[in-house]
């Protein structure tokens, strides 16, 4: 057999160099994917060094190239930073037609042709404890949304809402402290500084970048917690793809996406619509039901004045426009919800003119949210609540980044406006009376940016370099109300409930880094101390009703200050040795010294959450992720640990202190098996009483055990994607308000694409 393979290779080989002397030239191509997961791989270098010619793998893995006066003895080399090197000889290349790369753990300091990934937008800011989850995460494990994909984080918890809406918890902080950006623009409402993770559509995500931790200088004043950046793809490897996804619940989601290039210009559309039905217990027909539906619409329109030669842009400009609609319907408490979201962005980046590095960006976003409910007053008596709230915002980006030998500067403006429209109406079935509430508010935020960042070369071998950064803002709040709240209810006063508030806040971040390693060990590590600021949302200071609180609980509407401290290390070995592979270990120690915190406690039938303050809190906390990579990266063990130390739980309502995750991942020919299991430390909050007291509300801890398969199949230029997730295996009946929230689930989803 081994004998015919090398007379058939041969007679090719004869065949197309007969073709090459009579053309003078022979065409070269193929496509390259990764070993173990059959993922194509774009970015990748192909040269043959003694014709100096070579050519780079697009979105689709595939290249192609024009060799002249070929010899049957070239050798033909495949380099990625990301990948082992692979050298052939041209003759093996043509019988080949797919070329599979195993990846490294040590990425390489220089090849040819640049990365498979663009420089990380996070990048630009200070460095910090940083995560990031890659777009082939996506396709490989069938996660709803991000909200499912964050949670498998140990710094991560996802709070989930009956309605479906998802929102994010960094190391034991609240929502509405991280700030959530969509290619680098912010997404959070104006209302809350809060945003659904539920309305981002995965399939067309490059990746997540995920920022720990306050010392943020870049990506706003409320990034106490961290930053969360989705990036779309620049690149698809498709032209129509559709999904199809079915559970429990009676969920199921469908997809449609198309994309097309002409040229220098990239054009793509995407549509999305679920829904899903779950059932309360011990309710009859006609009350017991809850039901979600959802769309999301993305638009996205580019042109590359400039590319590299995998067809990544380096100056270009982009428009997108993101449309989500959440409609919510609660049988059992006559309650429902409409969210209608939209925002459209546009951006630049790269040279404009003689200046280079220039990154520009703005988007206009509408939110448009009304609810409805049922809610009790007292014991005997109950009503009615609508509530409307219509929010638009301006956001305005730019930044210039100066170059000077070993030194950087970034400096940068932000600007942002914001309208909110807020409107409640209530109806007490008692006496038949209707009160009304409303208020017109207006924000502008002015932010001024400064980043410097000095890298000096080390020549000490193992050590690399040692570098310095520092970083400054100044942020300048205003706050207005345009109409000042009206209404008759006893106790509450129709006088303006915050009239104009100016703040004007500057925080300063220093980090010194450094990075040492071979090629089979690379250490990164890093200091960073600062100061942060928060502003309070327009929510809290629409929600300081004294009809609500004690004199001792009114909330002090200034801005909520961090002192922060943070040590982190990422050690990465590679050993090739027997079946281990190599291991990766990072940890990180943190500090963070809070005054005048805001904490929020909820009233019996409101939906509002209000606000009290705590004059001085805190937060240490430690974290570790540790790997082990065996048979080539095909089998990988992980093990995360978060432990926080809060000085009151009470304080940061229903946060974990802990939270430990473990993963078995193999990838093997295209199947890729996933085992999580997991386990989340206890939660406590204070629930308001009618009496006006407090009440303590504790959550027990929770561990529980998902599993994710998933095969992917080449026919030709079709692709198909086939994943099985199931989840909570280890069932538990903990009930909330009627509702089974840790429940046995399981979901199917097919993709195909071409």
């Amino acid at each position: 057999m081994g004998q015919l393979m090398t007379v058939l290779k041969g007679v090719l080989w004869i065949l197309c160099f007969s073709v090459a002397v009579a053309g003078q030239s022979l065409i070269l191509e193929g496509k390259i994917r990764d070993a173990n997961t059959h993922q194509d791989i774009s970015g990748v270098s192909i040269y043959i060094e003694e014709l100096d010619i070579g050519t780079v793998s697009n979105a689709s893995g595939r290249f192609k190239m024009e060799i002249k006066r070929p010899e049957p003895e070239m050798i033909v080399t495949f380099q990625h930073v990301a990948y082992d090197s692979v050298q052939m000889m041209v003759e093996d290349v043509l019988s080949s037609k797919i070329i599979e790369l195993h990846e490294r753990l040590i990425l390489l300091p220089v090849v040819r042709a640049e990365s498979i990934e663009d420089q990380l937008e996070i990048e630009k800011d200070i460095p910090q404890s940083v995560a990031v989850l890659n777009a082939r995460i996506f396709d490989l494990h069938g996660y709803l949304d991000a909200g499912d994909l964050l949670r498998t984080d140990q710094s991560i918890q996802i709070d989930e809402e009956l309605s479906g809406k998802k929102t994010a918890s960094i190391r034991g902080g609240n929502a509405d402290e991280v700030i959530v950006l969509y290619n680098g623009i912010r997404m959070n409402s104006a209302l809350d500084n809060i945003f659904d993770l539920s309305l981002i559509d995965l399939t067309d995500v490059e990746r997540l970048e995920i920022i720990k931790g306050s010392n943020t200088a870049l990506y706003g004043p409320e990034a106490f917690s961290g930053v969360i950046n989705v990036i779309p793809r620049s690149l698809q490897d498709y032209k129509i793809r559709f999904q199809q996804r079915i559970g429990s619940h009676n969920s199921g989601d469908w997809g449609l996406h198309l994309y097309n290039d002409i040229g220098k210009l990239h054009g793509g559309y995407s549509f999305k619509k679920g829904s899903s039905q779950r059932k309360y217990l011990n309710e009859p027909s006609g009350r017991n039901l809850l039901e979600n539906r959802s769309a999301h619409h993305t638009a996205s329109l580019s042109y590359h004045f400039s590319e590299s030669p995998s067809g990544r842009p380096l100056s270009s400009l982009g428009l997108m426009y993101i449309r989500s609609d959440l409609n919510y319907e609660n049988e059992r408490d006559s309650e429902t919800l409409n969210n209608f979201n939209q925002m459209i962005t546009a951006r630049y980046t790269g040279d404009l003119g003689n200046f280079t590095d220039v990154s520009i960006s703005g988007a206009y976003q509408w939110l448009d949210e009304s609810q409805f409910l049922r809610y009790a007053d007292t014991a005997s008596q109950t009503g009615s609540l609508s509530r409307g709230i219509k929010n638009r915002a301006w956001h305005f980006n730019t930044d210039k980044t100066f170059r000077f030998r070993n030194f950087k500067l970034l400096v940068g403006y932000q600007f942002d406006q914001t309208r909110l429209d807020f409107n409640d109406t209530r109806f007490a079935f008692s006496n038949n009376a209707t009160d009304q509430d409303a208020a017109a508010l207006k924000r502008q935020n002015h932010g001024f940016i400064s980043i410097a960042k000095f890298s000096h070369p080390l020549h000490a071998g193992f050590f690399r370099n040692l570098n310095f950064d520092l970083s400054f803002r100044h942020d300048v709040v205003n706050d207005k109300e345009i109409a000042p709240i009206s209404g008759n209810i006893p106790g509450f006063t129709t006088s303006a409930i915050i009239g104009e508030s100016k703040w004007n806040k500057s925080t300063v971040k220093l980090s010194t880094h450094t990075s040492a390693g071979n090629t089979n060990l690379a250490v990164n590590g890093f200091l960073n101390l600062g100061t942060n600021v928060k502003f309070p949302t327009l929510l809290q200071q629409i929600s300081t009703r004294e009809m609500l609180a004690s004199s001792s609980a009114v909330p002090v509407l200034a801005p909520e200050t961090n002192r922060s401290i943070e040590l982190g290390v990422d050690i990465i070995r590679e050993i090739r040795k027997n079946k281990i592979f190599g291991w990766q270990i990072s940890a990180n120690l943190f500090h963070n010294q809070y005054k005048n915190k805001f904490r929020s406690f909820t009233l019996p039938g409101t939906p509002i959450a209000f606000y009290d303050n705590v004059k001085s809190a805190r937060i240490s906390g430690f974290e570790t992720r540790q790997k082990l990579f065996l048979y080539r990266k095909k089998v990988t063990f992980e093990f995360g640990a978060s432990r926080y130390f809060l000085s009151d739980l009470a304080v940061f309502p229903f946060k974990q202190d802990r939270k430990y995750t473990f993963d078995i991942q193999l990838d093997q020919d295209g199947y890729s098996l996933r085992i999580h299991a997991f386990k989340e430390g206890r939660q406590v909050a204070q629930i308001r009483n009618l009496n006006g007291g407090f009440s303590e509300i504790s959550i027990a801890s929770v561990g529980n055990l998902d599993i994710f398969f998933s095969k992917s199949f080449e026919i030709n230029k079709l692709k198909l994607f086939f994943n099985t997730s199931l989840r909570n295996l280890v069932n538990d009946d903990f009930e909330l308000e009627g509702l089974t929230l840790r429940d046995r689930r399981y979901y199917f989803t097919l993709s195909i694409q071409y």
